[in-house]
């Protein structure tokens, strides 16, 4: 098997220049001076055309077909390895050297250009700078479609949730459809009478202090990891090198701890992925519908649930001195979970969160479908957003400015939200069957069983095993299931 090892080592090295270039585009977030930007646009460019001409090489093409003489010398975790380079190969054979520089190019200065965007509420100074984007990613979709004999969008929902399917996803969205609107005007109406206590300020700092302690209680290992401040909250990094990033407003205690919740529980299944194979394919995590679902376990699951805010009532009165009836574990439950439309994707609660992802789903279709155009966009966004939510944005930063995702080129990735959301609930509920001690231990500030099963069940295998049988061993399920999702939602917010 030398040759395999061979073509093991050349991914290695691959592997390790994209980790150069995830720590890049960190810092972009979070350090870099505005200044360089263009330096910066270059060095991310030239490295990742370094990174692309070495996988279209003779040399990767030749080991491949030598390593597939040697396929009876290999293990499990070997043979599946092997096929998920020659897969990854394959694609990038159909995408050119041009097309790929002008891509990365175009998504790193369009992602700079958004930021102030954003921040000054000005859709035409990102317009032509995402339009070079789109372009892009509609060749690129157009490329993969024709190798893999399928349409642009699913050729794109591919990259992020491996095998998934537009229809599969318009069936999950009908489901949800049919049942969330009502489900939400439920609640809505049951909440009105009751009691919730507003937290008043809470200092930034402090904020950062709680943060990371709930972190070191998940077990999220500072000596390979850390956390900073950026204007997206994102997990990102390498698997060996975990980076962390949040927002917080001094008037929304509960946002900025939710996020903090949710990114580390990226980070959890980063960092405990197969120790031996991080820089191999086979090493890396089961797509963002697989990593969503470790992210959503932990916020929603988890984090708002009454175990959690007693655990979470407890610290701030023992070690932070906040012990107004405000931060008692009741309160901190309620404002937990609020259901009301809004704006804001990232601080939606998980009742009307589906409806805010099927939005982007239905705009970003359109777009790589040619059947919208982004002058288009914040009219149809605000019509689609009083369609499914009931509210309307005053600005495009609280509308179509808001998500950093299709400025940086990331077309597909949204649904990988919502399939994430279901499979937690999925996940929760086999855990909750096979440990039944997950929710004393969380009251008591206890992970050590909830990542037991996470590590048992899905970390521990990265790409391993098919999205499909990585979902049906974990949880008995053989599809994404819908019902289950709305059980616990209607379970949680009606009984």
């Amino acid at each position: 098997m030398q040759n395999y090892l061979q073509l093991e080592k050349e991914i290695e090295e691959i592997n390790q220049i994209n980790n150069v270039v995830d720590i890049l585009s960190w810092d972009i977030a979070v350090n870099m001076p505005i200044g360089s930007a263009e330096s910066r646009t270059n060095e991310i460019s030239l490295l990742s055309s370094i990174i692309h001409s070495r996988l279209k090489s003779n040399k990767i093409n030749d080991l491949i077909n030598a390593a597939d003489t040697e396929t009876s010398q290999l293990n499990a975790w070997q043979s599946v390895n092997l096929q998920e380079i020659k897969r990854k190969v394959l694609y990038i054979s159909c995408v050119s050297d041009d097309l790929q520089k002008r891509y990365i190019t175009a998504a790193t200065k369009s992602e700079l250009v958004w930021r102030e965007a954003r921040k000054d509420n000005d859709f035409n100074k990102l317009k032509p700078y995402f339009q070079e984007v789109l372009d892009c990613v509609q060749e690129l979709a157009g490329a993969k479609a024709s190798l893999l004999n399928c349409t642009k969008y699913d050729a794109l929902l591919d990259e992020y949730d491996p095998s998934r399917k537009t229809t599969d996803l318009k069936q999950i969205f009908t489901n949800l459809k049919t049942v969330l609107p009502d489900l939400t005007k439920q609640i809505v109406d049951k909440q009105k009478t009751e009691m919730v206590l507003p937290i008043n300020e809470v200092p930034i700092e402090q904020q950062k202090l709680i943060g990371r302690k709930i972190m070191e209680v998940m077990g999220f290992d500072f000596t390979r990891g850390r956390i900073d401040d950026s204007t997206h909250p994102f997990c990102g990094g390498t698997a060996f090198d975990v980076r962390i990033t949040n927002r917080y407003k001094t008037d929304d205690f509960i946002s900025g701890i939710m996020g903090i919740v949710h990114e580390t529980g990226h980070a959890l299944y980063e960092q405990n992925l197969p120790a031996n194979y991080k820089n191999q394919l086979v090493g890396k995590a089961k797509g963002m519908a697989i990593h969503e679902s470790q992210s959503l376990l932990m916020e929603m699951q988890v984090g708002r649930s009454k175990e959690f805010c007693e655990f979470l009532s407890k610290l701030l009165n023992d070690e932070f001195g906040l012990k107004g009836q405000e931060y008692s574990a009741d309160n901190l439950y309620k404002l937990n979970t609020r259901v009301r439309p809004s704006l804001i994707r990232v601080d939606a609660d998980e009742v009307t969160y589906p409806m805010h992802v099927m939005l982007r789903f239905e705009i970003e279709e359109l777009l790589i479908n040619k059947k919208l155009t982004l002058n288009d966009i914040p009219d149809f966004w605000n019509k689609k957003m009083q369609e499914y939510l009931g509210v309307v944005p005053n600005a495009n930063s609280e509308g179509c400015l808001q998500d950093i995702h299709w400025p940086s080129g990331s077309f597909g990735y949204f649904p990988a939200y919502t399939c994430g959301a279901i499979i937690a609930s999925m996940l929760m509920k086999a855990a909750k069957e096979s440990e039944v001690n997950i929710d004393a231990d969380i009251t008591m500030g206890n992970f050590n069983s909830i990542n037991e099963f996470l590590n048992n069940k899905v970390r521990n295998f990265g790409s391993l095993k098919t999205t499909k049988d990585l979902i049906k061993d974990a949880t008995g399920e053989n599809k994404i299931n819908t019902e289950i999702f709305l059980k616990y939602l209607k379970t949680k917010y009606l009984n």
